[in-house]
């Protein structure tokens, strides 16, 4: 196992992984575009892309945008070690990350507790479903650097 920085040469691959995992999968486009703005990370098996994750750094926060294990390797740790290396990654100017996620998608809010999330609130009726329905979004934080915020009750 290999976790590095994405490069152009990754999006075909990533996109196989993308579409079998999103109801609504980004485009290659989207991916070349992100290289530019966002940190981007892909975790090579074998040497091939066995999954990616996308963090959205802004100033001394950051947002996780996109991140996915191909249906294959999921249930190995795998999503959980990219995870924690794209935290990593964010440096230590980075106190807090927050994410949204299907309220459906129990194995992957499992996975962001673990990596230290928790929920501070929900979106009703976010996400498309296929059934015409609308999904509830997560929405989830994870307090990098919590012990270096000092609260003043007055």
């Amino acid at each position: 196992m290999y976790i590095r920085l994405m490069q152009v040469a990754d999006v075909t691959q990533i996109l196989e992984i993308e579409q079998q995992v999103q109801f609504h999968p980004w485009t290659a486009r989207q991916f070349r575009d992100s290289l530019d703005s966002y940190q981007c990370t892909v975790l090579e098996l074998d040497e091939q892309v066995a999954g990616f994750c996308i963090m959205q750094p802004v100033l001394d926060e950051a947002n996780l945008l996109l991140m996915a294990i191909a249906p294959q390797q999921q249930g190995k740790g795998l999503g959980f070690q990219l995870l924690q290396d794209a935290i990593e990654r964010l440096g230590e100017k980075c106190v807090q990350i927050f994410l949204e996620v299907r309220e459906s998608n129990q194995a992957a809010i499992a996975l962001y507790e673990k990596a230290g999330f928790h929920q501070i609130d929900m979106r009703k009726h976010y996400y498309p479903a296929p059934n015409g329905k609308k999904e509830h979004a997560v929405i989830m934080v994870n307090m990098l650097q919590a012990e270096n915020f000092s609260f003043n009750v007055v």
